[in-house]
């Protein structure tokens, strides 16, 4: 008996002992497993628990002007966060007191998730700091990248604004949002043993700031243009315009303006219908303004020039069952008379005349009835309809520019060919794109030379122009009254677009210059108040420019206009000096270099054909005396 005890006992004891030693021997290969094979394993998780992780936002590249003044900036301002679980709860009260938010709504955010939780974003440094000085645990302060745009409602249209999380939403910051926004941070902040979050931290991954983009605009003239639409579309008490300035050249855009503005420092304060930038989303049928354009493709053919005759029927004309009217009736006027007088029918019938096909082609390769490649988000690519749907009243129609639809923006591009000796250039707004452009040549230098100088003549006392002109300046451009058409059919009684589109100096152009005005209601008419917005901007934007009243190498002009395409343009300088002057060789010249060359001098110029100087008479080893005549012979 007391033996099959002591077995049993002795049982147990080596059943103990053998659990012991499984359990010692589980424990070291647990040991050995932990220490050998999960060791980078746990050492991340502690690494975890130990650290919490968040994502910065880079500072987005600034946006200069062509000077290298600033246009937006990313400045650092205060935000508080917090992480959620970590706020006591019976301090959410005075937290939110501080805040001057409502408690609820405080406890709602807290209750939505445990970790990081913005409570509230770019604030004044002094709300912050009042926050951080109750020391509630659990609430941080971070800096973050605030937009800043210094010009603010001035360039609110055209550069858009950044959302709170830095990404563009309007405008240049949404279309180059990417090189705008750089690359987040990823930054680590150390946890005490309760789980805290300690003040210091470290990147894991600095932010990189976005690209800088230089653009075409001139601040300076971006501010004129903009402050003249402004007093313009008020003394008109009107509905909105718009402005856009160019130098043709290049097809630099040096200004982009729309009325009524908003701050893109304060955005959410406005209806996102005031965020628009009215100069490519908006259009309009261009009236008159559209003429040039049409007389420029009756030149083309070669069956129209300058003095041909046309019957304007007396202010009156049918058309199938349709009725044109002429503001100002005339019997007889020439090609010139038309666009002085503004002419309709002469300009229908010129239409008429040439066809459909012929009309459409210039406008679209004037650029008209597509977007212009600006890259801009909403720009509208107007309305052109194809010629096969262009009948007789259609085609008289767009030839005194209704029926057919544009932006500002396509309205300044297409009067820039005509500034530009006949060559489009594409408009561009990035700096980096002037040495890409690529000039297409749309119609010959004579004619649109010719049409350069209807246009200056319409600009003077006997035409519709005339309140357009600076002092000291000359100024070729064209003046629209457009009745705006109701979406439901047909026109709406009372509303009109009054526009001016021009270009200065006349001679030697440096700036287009488009301005809309969008239902205006003390007057109707493009030249009564649309072009004293342009003499506003012309009158400021030149002098900066450095041309100066009364030296941009002009006078009194005439020109004698041929029917073999030839042309005779006699300057008398305002301050001629009776002398004798070499007839320096012009060899090479442009027509515009040739023409500017003989009105410093004093000299009648007689230029035959077009493009460049291949011939000269007399020869460059004469002399000529103020008054006589220089003879040029150009190609292309």
């Amino acid at each position: 008996m007391i033996n099959k005890e002591h077995t049993y006992i002795r049982r147990r004891i080596e059943a103990i002992a053998g659990l012991l030693v499984l359990g010692v021997l589980l424990l070291a290969v647990r040991a050995v497993d932990l220490q050998w094979f999960q060791s980078e394993h746990l050492s991340n998780l502690a690494e975890k628990q130990r650290y919490r992780q968040f994502t910065t936002i880079a500072p987005r590249g600034p946006i200069l002007d062509q000077k290298g003044r600033m246009l937006a900036e990313s400045l650092q301002t205060p935000s508080l966060a917090a992480i959620a679980d970590e706020v006591p709860s019976d301090r959410i009260a005075e937290l939110a007191r501080a805040l001057g938010m409502s408690h609820k709504k405080l406890q709602r955010k807290l209750g939505k998730r445990k970790g990081f939780v913005w409570l509230a974003r770019q604030i004044p440094p002094a709300v912050a700091a009042n926050v951080m000085a109750l020391n509630i645990p659990g609430v941080r302060q971070e800096s973050e990248w605030q937009r800043y745009h210094p010009l603010g409602p001035e360039t609110g249209h055209l550069l858009g604004f950044v959302g709170v999380d830095g990404r563009g939403l309007e405008g240049i910051e949404r279309t180059w949002n990417k090189q705008l926004s750089g690359e987040a941070g990823l930054r680590q902040v150390r946890r005490d043993a309760r789980g805290h979050s300690l003040p210091d931290g470290r990147w894991v991954r600095a932010p990189k700031a976005g690209q800088a983009i230089t653009l075409t605009l001139d601040s300076s003239i971006q501010s004129v243009a903009y402050a003249a639409l402004a007093e313009g579309v008020l003394s008109q008490n009107a509905k909105g315009g718009s402005v856009v300035v160019m130098r043709p050249k290049d097809g630099a855009i040096l200004a982009m303006a729309s009325w009524p503005g908003y701050n893109p420092n304060n955005f959410r304060h406005y209806h996102p219908s005031e965020w628009r930038n009215r100069a490519i989303t908006d259009v309009f049928e261009p009236g008159s303004t559209l003429k040039p354009f049409t007389i420029a493709a009756a030149l083309e053919t070669g069956r129209w020039q300058p003095d041909t005759k046309i019957y304007c029927e007396k202010g009156s004309m049918k058309v199938a069952d349709y009725t044109i009217h002429d503001d100002h009736p005339e019997e007889w006027l020439d090609v010139t008379g038309v666009l002085v007088r503004s002419s309709n029918i002469g300009s229908a019938k010129m239409a008429l005349d040439i066809g459909a096909r012929s009309l459409y082609e210039m406008m679209t390769k004037a650029g008209f009835g597509t977007r212009s490649g600006t890259g801009l988000s909403g720009e509208s690519s107007g309305i052109v309809l194809p010629p096969e749907r262009w009948g007789p009243v259609e085609t008289a129609n767009i030839a005194f520019g209704q029926g057919i639809a544009v932006t500002p923006l396509q309205l300044a591009t297409a009067f820039s060919v005509l500034a530009n000796d006949g060559l489009y250039m594409p408009p561009t707004l990035f700096a980096n794109r002037l040495d890409q452009q690529t000039p297409t040549r749309i119609m010959s230098s004579t004619i649109a030379h010719q049409v350069s100088q209807m246009l200056e003549y319409a600009t003077s006392t006997e035409g519709t122009g005339s309140k357009a002109v600076p002092s000291g300046y000359r100024v070729a451009g064209k003046t629209g009254t457009a009745q705006k058409p109701n979406p439901r059919g047909g026109y709406s009684k009372g509303k009109y677009d009054a526009v001016f589109a021009g270009f200065a100096p006349a001679y030697d152009p440096q700036v287009v210059i488009v301005v809309l005005v969008d239902e205006p209601k003390k007057s109707i008419y493009g030249g009564q108040v649309a072009a004293p917005i342009f003499r506003n901007i012309a009158e400021n934007v030149l002098p900066y420019l450095g041309i100066s009243a009364h030296n941009d190498g002009l006078g009194d002009h005439q020109t004698d206009e041929h029917d073999n395409g030839t042309s005779t343009w006699q300057t008398m300088p305002i301050a001629a000096e009776h002398s004798m002057i070499d007839a320096e060789s012009v060899f090479g010249m442009s027509m515009r270099e040739v023409r500017r060359f003989s009105a410093q001098r004093g000299l009648r110029l007689h230029v035959h054909g077009s493009g460049w100087v291949t011939r000269q008479k007399p020869t460059a080893s004469s002399t000529l005396e103020h008054g006589e005549t220089l003879e040029v012979w150009l190609n292309e």
